[in-house]
C-alpha cells in the first residue's frame, strides 16, 4: 500500500473497514492519535459512514490525503481539520459534516452535497467545487480559497478570497 514513501497505517484502515461503531470507541479511547488515512481505497460498502451505519464518524485531524471516497456517506461526520488535500470526493454526502479548518485544497468534489456543512477556516484553494451541491456563498465566505478554486457558477468568490491572493 506504500506509494511514494507515503502510505496508509494499516492498523488505522483494519480499524475503520470495521465501521463507524468500532471507530468512534477507538478515537474515544486514543483521542491523541492522529489516525493516517493516506490514499486509503475503501469499499462501496465501507464508504458508507453516516447515521444509518452507525455514524456519523469522527474523522478529526485524520490524515485523510489522496483518499478515494467517491461515493461516501459522511453525513454529519466530524472532519474538522482532517487533511483531506488531492481527496476524491466525488458525490460525498458532506451534508451536515464538520470541515472547520480541513485541507480540501485540490480535493475533487463534483457532485458533493454540503447542505449545512460547516467550512469555517477550510482550505478550499485549488479545489474543484464547480459541480458540488447545495454549496452556498455564506459557506465560501468562511473558508479559504483563491483565484484557483473552481466554484458553481451560481456563486462567486467571496471578495476575501481575492483581498488575501492580492497580498
Amino acid at each position: 500500500m506504500s506509494v511514494s514513501g507515503v502510505s496508509a497505517d494499516s492498523d488505522h484502515v483494519e480499524l475503520l473497514r470495521r465501521g463507524p461503531r468500532a471507530w468512534n470507541a477507538w478515537r474515544r479511547q486514543h483521542p491523541s492519535i492522529v489516525p493516517n488515512l493516506t490514499r486509503i481505497f475503501l469499499s462501496v460498502g465501507e464508504r458508507q459512514m453516516g447515521p444509518m451505519n452507525g455514524g456519523p464518524i469522527n474523522l478529526s485531524s485524520a490524515r485523510l490525503r489522496r483518499a478515494s471516497l467517491r461515493f461516501a456517506t459522511l453525513s454529519g461526520a466530524n472532519l474538522e481539520s482532517a487533511d483531506l488535500s488531492g481527496a476524491d470526493l466525488t458525490d460525498a454526502r458532506l451534508d451536515g459534516a464538520n470541515l472547520a479548518n480541513a485541507d480540501l485544497s485540490q480535493a475533487v468534489l463534483d457532485h458533493a452535497d454540503f447542505a449545512e456543512a460547516r467550512l469555517a477556516g477550510a482550505n478550499l484553494r485549488g479545489a474543484n467545487l464547480a459541480k458540488a451541491r447545495n454549496l452556498t456563498e455564506a459557506q465560501l465566505a468562511e473558508g479559504v480559497g483563491d483565484a484557483s478554486t473552481l466554484l458553481p457558477p451560481q456563486l462567486r468568490a467571496p471578495e476575501s478570497w481575492t483581498a488575501t491572493a492580492v497580498e
